[in-house]
């Protein structure tokens, strides 16, 4: 295969064509002080699962680019930590990267020592709406310098190369757009900034090592809005291919803020949707130079057509190395079939980013590689296990307890696993999700777990089965108890229902019906069932007490609902709660004004949590020691309880 085929860069060989591209990824290690384990740990992992060429999180570079939830290096704390980092990952044959980038006009400056001002070419307005201070010729050949300082640092202390952050709306970027980039002096040429910027870095870092450059091959931006397009960043490639600095090209999309839905896309976009763009970039550069291709990438069918029909010459599986930190050595061990594949759902990974470190929805290990290697301990004497309920806490704890060498049984009452997950399965792209629990089912096979579904564990049950361990997975009820005055004159009828189009067990016909639904989880089964009832035809408005749509939900869903909104025609009430129903009318009450709206609706989805199903576990305590996860705990999301079902499975 050639994504198994070693390439070589520059003065670089790199083992394969795979590349982890950089990624917002436990910032904490640039803080100075911080040992940077956790970090280390994940990059490792994914070496020694047979990545070829790993990027780093991008490197802040001056402390005019400060942000919040970010950290302006320390050169002596940072050599301690690149010495450490590169001999961790060069030990498993990979090679790695550290991307630098500057913020330039983004966002508000807050957060910075001093509260000192944005810095960028000419003054321009950031998207948070604050005004930014333009660099003098001095301040940008002080931000030059810094790029330089920090490259050094890095190959200095074992690190392979640089990487040139310049797409993003960053300040490179901003550097030969138009809309941030107006000057009349030399600065305003459109390429001398990145052109004087990879000559010193390249001077800094010396001919051996390597000199990436990542742009967008689209900007998403309007040429009267100060785009540039396609066809002008292929000629920005060619001409910085020319140069002779740069050793390879990287790509993204767009140019920050809400384009980051797009360049990171969830599962709504088709697989592979920019490599088209990926080859536009690669034949303005001729063979110049190497280029990585990027864009949802998750399998290694995809990869591999994309090398061999000459998209790019590597190939970024970011997150499918999230989700599969495994996936090139089962490429190469013929184990294929046995990949993690990405979901697409970006609910652990991208919309966390800024807030709290990545995860992943399926893979609990992600950011916890330290912990679970500590809990990887064989078994001194197998126990007989029996996991109660089918849904991804269950299943993943019979996966995990049976990898560690337990007999097990899984017993689910429905007729399929899944549990509440399943529901998505006719919910047009959500759909994909369930690649997340049809995985762990081939690894329930593959262990020989003893699976029985349409079976209610009973005390007869147990004492047959005489389980020495027990981890109650049993899930949560739907309800459409809002808690408020109604005499029952409109319809209630729960979100699952609403999303299977059913009531009372009878399929519903939503089309043209006039519905009020109660939104007071604002996240993304939310957004879903919204969806649903909206295709099924029904008139929807939505009330809920947080101030914004999706107030739970990451942005890369919400910036995908928002604009549909209006198109389907959604009556969104923000702040706004139902308090009573009567005489088929809803009576809603805006919080701040304290105005009641009286509406009549001809039924009422009730966008609540479910009650944990929690009456048989006084049962299973007679019997043997009992662990409860998932919905069962509290009902939240499949990521929360993928990994509660983790940690049982690690510890029973």
């Amino acid at each position: 295969m050639k994504m198994l085929s070693p390439i070589q860069i520059g003065p670089i060989e790199i083992k394969n064509r795979v590349v982890s591209t950089a990624h917002s990824a436990f910032l904490d290690f640039y803080r100075p002080g911080s040992d940077g384990e956790r970090y280390m740990a994940y990059q490792e992992r994914r070496a020694k699962g047979g990545t070829g060429l790993l990027i780093m999180t991008a490197m802040h570079v001056h402390p005019s680019s400060q942000i919040p939830n970010h950290f302006m290096y320390d050169p002596d704390d940072m050599a301690v930590k690149f010495q450490k980092i590169s001999g961790r990952v060069h030990a498993h044959g990979a090679k790695i990267i550290s991307q630098l980038f500057h913020f330039g006009v983004q966002g508000k400056s807050e957060s910075r020592d001093d509260y000192a001002p944005l810095w960028g070419f000419s003054g321009t307005i950031s998207d948070a709406g604050e005004a930014s201070h333009e660099m003098t010729d001095a301040e940008i050949e002080e931000v030059i310098d810094a790029f330089a300082k920090a490259a050094k640092t890095a190959v200095s202390n074992g690190i392979d190369g640089v990487e040139l952050h310049g797409t993003h709306g960053y300040l490179i970027q901003q550097s030969f757009s138009p809309f941030a980039n107006q000057r009349k002096d030399k600065w305003g040429e459109d390429l001398y900034f990145l052109k004087t910027l990879a000559k010193r870095v390249r001077d800094a870092i010396g001919p051996d090592k390597l000199l990436g450059l990542r742009i967008s091959a689209d900007d998403f931006i309007k040429p009267e809005d100060g785009g540039l397009g396609h066809a002008r960043l292929c000629e920005i490639a060619s001409t910085m291919a020319g140069t002779g600095f740069i050793n390879y090209l990287n790509h993204s999309e767009g140019a920050g803020g809400g384009h980051y839905a797009r360049a990171i896309a969830n599962y709504r976009y088709p697989f592979g949707e920019y490599l088209p763009l990926t080859r536009g970039l690669r034949e303005a550069v001729a063979g110049r130079i190497p280029v990585i291709g990027v864009g949802k990438i998750p399998t290694p069918d995809l990869a591999e057509r994309a090398l061999e029909e000459g998209d790019c010459d590597l190939v970024g599986m970011t997150r499918a190395q999230i989700a599969d930190p495994d996936l090139v050595t089962k490429v190469a061990t013929g184990a294929a079939h046995r990949i993690r594949t990405c979901t697409g759902s970006n609910q652990g990974c991208i919309d966390r980013t800024g807030s709290f470190p990545i995860t992943c929805i399926h893979n609990p290990e992600v950011g916890e590689e330290n912990r679970f290697k500590a809990l990887d301990v064989p078994i001194s004497l197998p126990k007989r296990v029996l996991v109660v309920g089918g849904g991804p806490a269950g299943m993943k704890a019979a996966e995990i307890a049976a990898r560690r060498g337990h007999q097990v049984t899984l017993a689910e009452a429905g007729p399929r696993l899944g549990g509440r997950f399943a529901l998505v399965e006719p919910l047009g792209p959500a759909a994909n999700l369930l690649t997340a629990t049809s995985w762990v089912e081939q690894e329930l096979a593959l262990l020989k777990v003893d699976v029985r579904t349409q079976t209610w564990v009973d005390e007869a049950l147990l004492a047959e089965l005489k389980p020495d361990a027990i981890i109650m997975a049993t899930g949560a009820e739907p309800h459409t108890d809002l808690g408020i005055d109604d005499d029952g004159s409109i319809p209630l009828i729960s979100s699952d229902d609403a999303a299977a189009g059913r009531f009372e067990g009878v399929r519903l016909d939503m089309n043209g019906l006039n519905v009020l639904m109660v939104d007071r989880r604002a996240n993304y089964e939310t957004c879903l069932v919204l969806e649903s009832v909206v295709n099924r035809g029904g008139k929807v408005t939505l009330a809920t007490p947080f101030p914004t749509f999706g107030a739970n939900t990451g942005f890369t869903h919400v910036v995908y609902y928002r604009p549909r909104l209006p198109q389907w025609g959604v009556d969104l009430r923000v702040t706004t709660a139902l308090v009573e129903v009567a005489q088929g009318q809803a009576h809603l009450r805006e919080a701040f004004s304290g105005e009641v709206e009286v509406k009549p609706f001809d039924m009422i989805v009730t966008g609540i949590h479910p009650r944990p199903r929690t009456d048989q576990r006084a049962l299973f305590e007679r019997f043997a020691p009992t662990s409860v996860v998932g919905d069962a705990v509290a009902p939240r999301s499949a990521l929360e309880a993928f990994r509660e079902g983790d940690r049982a499975g690690r510890t029973v």
